[in-house]
């Protein structure tokens, strides 16, 4: 039997909770422990689903792991293979991360089309352009991607700002002839986090953040000399935005520690205009509400430092028990509305006309039985369990678990009632 959550609707929340480290940074961290040999310790790493199958991936290709309380220690001396096992590849999309870092170590790489959520085209097709213009060679078949040769440099101007091609693009201008400049990039902070541990590592990588990237390319001791790093990953504004978003539709109150209020800027803007309450003081975020919350009006996602798309299934339902009538256009992901019906079932006013969502405030949602599809929409649908009234079961939760550690006790930390059955 799959396990699935039953939830007991209706209680306020309140307490503390420390936001963990970010699963997108982890995800593309752990990939750059194979662009130079050495050992590493990554710390307040979560134990997610997504990191597990990275962690498969890493050994798969010849290195160990092991744990030590939130740490992960990588020994990436051994690797000697440059191909990702197809069937890891299809169990989450961050795998694509190595074909950058697997170049700047091996000259070569084989992956897989990668798998993950199901919210739409992804494409990487950036990807490929990018390492072309970088003087490698890739061919294509059918569901296969191979790469060989080492980065000349250059200059590349990526035509969207993807945080996946922005990431694999700076592994793999690490090791090559020449420097790289990559302009039109990602600015996520998970993009300067992944800079801070390449130059931990000895590479030279500047401006990330911005929307400029640096590249040196590494010769000599850099790439023969093993190295021993440590490394504390940045906080994930993602996992401490749903929780805020709980609180909040519950009518609580929370403080969560750990997390930088200038990460989450647009998330507590959109919690102003909804009457919520915002309170912050260095690393840490007070939230509450006395009342049930107003609509925040329109709000679309974009890259950050816009409304992130990865809190976009969860403010619907926020926005469902919320007074009055909320536009959410969806500009990131075509398909990303997947929770939509079962919260229709649960008495949401919702409509949808290709990127928008209009939803209309409901006083109350009501508990039934659901289904994840994905992991920000089964973590919306935990959320809309916690405001319903009486008891909802939220099956197939193996797909929260790739992006949140063990949610469950997360919000019972909180005074939630939940359940792991199965």
């Amino acid at each position: 039997m799959l396990e699935c959550y039953e939830i007991e609707g209706g209680i306020p929340l309140r307490g503390e909770y420390r936001v963990r480290g970010a699963k997108n940074s982890a995800l593309p961290i752990l990939a750059a422990t194979v662009c130079r040999s050495g050992i590493y310790e990554i710390y307040d790493c979560p134990r997610i689903e997504d990191v597990f199958a990275m962690e498969e991936i890493l050994k798969a290709l010849g290195a160990k792991t092991k744990w030590e309380r939130d740490c992960i220690v990588v020994d990436s001396r051994g690797i000697s293979e440059s191909a990702v096992p197809r069937e890891l590849m299809s169990e989450m999309r961050s795998s694509v991360f190595l074909m950058g870092s697997l170049l700047a170590r091996c000259d070569e790489a084989t992956i897989f089309r990668p798998g993950g959520c199901n919210i739409g085209k992804r494409p990487i097709d950036i990807h490929i352009s990018g390492l072309e213009q970088l003087g490698f060679e890739v061919y294509l078949e059918e569901e296969k991607i191979s790469c060989k040769g080492r980065s000349h440099g250059g200059k590349i101007t990526l035509p969207y700002p993807s945080v996946g091609a922005t990431e694999n693009l700076m592994m793999a201008a690490l090791c090559g002839s020449g420097d790289t400049i990559i302009e039109n990039c990602a600015v996520e902070p998970e993009i300067e986090d992944l800079q801070g541990f390449l130059r931990t590592c000895g590479f030279q990588v500047y401006g990330g953040g911005t929307n400029t990237i640096f590249v040196k390319g590494a010769k000599g001791s850099v790439l023969t000399t093993p190295r021993q790093v440590m490394y504390f990953l940045l906080e994930d504004r993602i996992e401490a935005a749903t929780y805020m978003m709980a609180v909040l539709g519950t009518r609580g109150r929370g403080v969560f520690r750990n997390i930088r209020a200038e990460f989450i800027s647009d998330v507590l803007n959109v919690f102003e205009r909804m009457n919520a309450n915002v309170r912050t003081y260095e690393s840490n975020i007070e939230v509450w509400a006395t009342d049930r919350l107003k609509s925040p009006g329109i709000v679309v996602t974009q890259p950050y430092p816009g409304f992130p798309t990865d809190c976009q299934p969860q403010l619907m339902t926020l926005a469902s028990v919320s007074r009055g009538l909320t536009t959410i256009r969806e500009e990131v992901f075509e398909s990303r509305f997947t929770h939509k019906n079962d919260l229709l079932n649960m008495g949401a006013d919702i409509e949808t006309c290709g990127k928008n969502a209009i939803i209309k405030g409901v006083p109350k949602l009501q508990g039934r039985e659901v289904t994840a599809l994905d992991l920000r929409g089964g973590a919306a649908l935990v959320l809309a369990g916690l405001f319903a009234e009486g008891k909802t079961t939220v099956k197939d939760t193996f797909h929260i678990r790739r992006g949140y550690e063990d949610f469950e006790k997360g919000i019972k930390s909180l005074g939630g009632i939940i359940e792991k059955k199965g």
